[in-house]
This record gives C-alpha cells, structure tokens and sequence, in this order.
C-alpha cells in the first residue's frame, strides 16, 4: 500500500514538473446538465418491439429522431419528438410525444461524459430499454 501511494505521488509530480495541469473542473467530475446532450445519437432498443433510430438532442432540454421499429411482423418507420431533463448526477427522464400508443415516458442515464446513454421505459405495462451513443 505505502509503494502504491509513492507511486502515484511520484507520478503526480512527474506532472507538475513536466508543466501538466489538471482542471479543477475535469478532476472534481464536473455535474451533469441538459448541455451534456447534444447533437446527433445512434440507438437500439428492445422491448416489445424492436428500434433501431438516431435521436438529435438540443442541448437545452428539447430532442427529435427518426427510427424504424419492428411491431408485430410489420417495419415501420416514425419521427421522434419530446423532452428530457439531465440531473447533476447524469440520470434524468425522457418524454416521447407522437408514438403510435400514446406518450412514451424514459429513465435515462448519461455517461459523465455525455456521449452514451440507457433509457429505460416507465410506463405501467410496456417494457423496453434502449442504448444511446455519438
């Protein structure tokens, strides 16, 4: 244990001679937002049906997408719309408006780095995860 602190020590200092710095926002881990989306996402989910689709997120709390989903034997392909929230801690939810069904409602979590996601389906009845990446 005591080699493993010198260790780190040692490289830690390595650091600050070579001129590396640190951020204070990248070393503390820095909160998540409804800014940590945005842009263009690939997704597949799973569930009763089968999704396959790109989700584009504005950065500021509102999203659109396109998918093609596999209900019953038929392939169709529908237009995504909605909102989603981010908490500091990187989980938050997503409300699809426009699904054949009705309204859609998601538990997400983002990485902290914002360029992957899980959702998972709320709603009383209906089973479905999904997976998200830039």
């Amino acid at each position: 244990m005591q080699f493993n602190r010198m260790l780190a020590g040692a490289a830690i200092g390595g650091l600050i001679l070579a001129g590396a710095s640190v951020s204070p926002t990248h070393a503390a881990g820095a909160a998540c937002s409804v800014e940590r989306l945005q842009g263009a996402y690939v997704f597949d989910g799973r569930g009763t049906n089968v999704h396959y689709g790109v989700f584009s997120f504005d950065g500021s709390g509102r999203f659109s997408g396109k998918q093609t989903s596999i209900r019953q034997t038929s392939p169709a392909r529908e237009t995504l719309q909605g909102t989603y929230t981010i908490n500091a801690d990187c989980t938050g939810a997503m409300i699809m408006d426009g699904q054949p069904g009705g309204t859609a409602h998601w538990d997400i979590f983002v990485s902290s780095d914002g360029k992957k996601g899980r959702m998972i389906r709320t709603d009383a009845g209906i089973h479905g995860v999904r997976t998200f990446e830039q």
